[in-house]
């Protein structure tokens, strides 16, 4: 955002054209141009592929279940426990995560539908049972969450990733599976390399290589914490009891370029709602402070963009 990207959020590309200036794109906000694109579209990449390049891809989306436990069971396991590998990936595993909790999957199921990021509760119960074969005597009750993803699981004898030109101007990273997360960094300075070198780009004497971080109160010390407070008092207002987030945190979220615009916005930024509650207590506050920094009345805001309305208007006695 510093150095002059414009993000579109909320915005589907819907077909890709190729041109002789380059790619049109068909979106649901309207049309663009562009001279190259790089796809990194998950699940979906095999249909921006499918539509400019002379091979064909096909991904299968692949389920992953997870059950996370509260942070007083995040002791269990010192390191990451895996089992056996099979021939859809690592199996289930149990993990302590960087916050503190204890983590707890995936299954692996292949799917036809690409949105299907539904939890079940055979797959729950079948993570929980494999999960206790490495780690006996799990405490389940303490699960404050589960969830589900979606790998982008490419189908034959192909290459676990797609990475590079794939045609004329179009850059793909597709089939990204485990290990992709701990690879995007280097997937993502490599295909800048490949596109620079393409549009034969020329390095921007000003480019910003830091930013500063949202300072983060439950792992300040004392002082540091008092001096923030000093400075201002938002930093003093909790808000998020479970996880300690002030609402300056929320604020800083909020107004950091790219900033935050839903809820889930500002979770994953300074993880306000993440805690043992869920978001139960301090969503409602959350939702005020958008509201106050955005403009915005709370019915527009939304869980995680989209259509994911939160509110569905007021009742008659609070427009009073």
């Amino acid at each position: 955002a510093h150095n002059g990207v414009t993000f579109r959020f909320d915005t589907r590309v819907e077909t890709i054209r190729r041109t002789q200036a380059g790619y049109t794109l068909e979106t649901n906000r309207g049309t663009m141009e562009t001279r190259a694109v790089i796809s990194a579209a998950g699940v979906w990449g095999d249909v921006l592929h499918n539509q400019v390049c002379s091979d064909t891809a096909r991904i299968v989306p692949r389920r992953g279940e997870y059950c996370l436990l509260d942070k007083k069971d995040g002791h269990l396991v010192e390191r990451t426990v895996f089992q056996l590998p099979g021939k859809f990936g690592k199996g289930v595993l149990v993990t302590p995560t960087v916050h503190g909790n204890l983590l707890i999957g995936p299954t692996a199921v292949d799917r036809s539908d690409k949105d299907a990021t539904n939890t079940t509760a055979d797959g729950l119960a079948y993570a929980t049972a494999m999960a206790e074969r490495s780690v006996p005597n799990l405490p389940m009750r303490d699960t404050i969450t589960s969830f589900c993803g979606l790998r982008a699981h490419l189908e034959g004898d192909a290459d676990d990733f797609i990475i590079g030109e794939s045609a004329d101007g179009f850059f793909d990273a597709v089939g990204i599976e485990s290990p992709g997360l701990s690879s995007a960094p280097a997937i993502g300075q490599y295909l800048a390399q490949c596109i620079a070198q393409k549009l034969d780009a020329t390095e921007k004497l000003t480019f910003v290589s830091t930013r500063k971080d949202i300072p983060h109160l439950r792992e300040l010390p004392l002082e540091q914490r008092q001096a923030l407070v000093q400075e201002n008092a938002a930093y003093g207002n909790i808000i998020c009891r479970c996880e300690q987030i002030s609402e300056g945190e929320i604020v800083d979220a909020i107004h950091r370029l790219p900033g935050a615009r839903s809820l889930d916005g500002v979770k994953r930024r300074v993880r306000a709602g993440m805690g043992r509650c869920q978001g139960g207590f301090c969503a409602p506050r959350v939702m005020e402070i958008l509201s106050r920094e955005l403009g915005i009345a709370q019915t527009e805001l939304t869980k995680s963009g989209g259509d994911s309305r939160l509110l569905v208007g007021y009742t008659k006695e609070v427009q009073e």
